[in-house]
């Protein structure tokens, strides 16, 4: 994950290192994200609220998608930010 910026919320961190790796290819179209739980530990924040609220943001600028009880994937052509 990039150094953080001091003062920078958490959730712009992790939406930053997500959109990396999406670009990077490590994370390619239809890649499945990990678990709520699992990104809060990668990305060593205490609430999985704040993991949520940087995939919340994805998903409405349509660069990752969600399927009710499957996860949350890459979507094939990320929008433009």
């Amino acid at each position: 994950m990039p150094t953080p910026r001091k003062f920078e919320p958490h959730y712009r961190r992790i939406i930053a290192d997500i959109r990396q790796r999406i670009a990077s290819g490590e994370w390619p179209p239809g890649h499945k994200l990990p678990s709520t739980k699992a990104l809060a530990e990668m990305y060593q924040v205490r609430s999985s609220s704040t993991v949520r609220s940087a995939v919340t943001i994805l998903l409405e600028t349509g660069e990752l998608y969600g399927h009710q009880g499957l996860g949350v994937f890459v979507a094939d052509e990320p929008a433009t930010r």
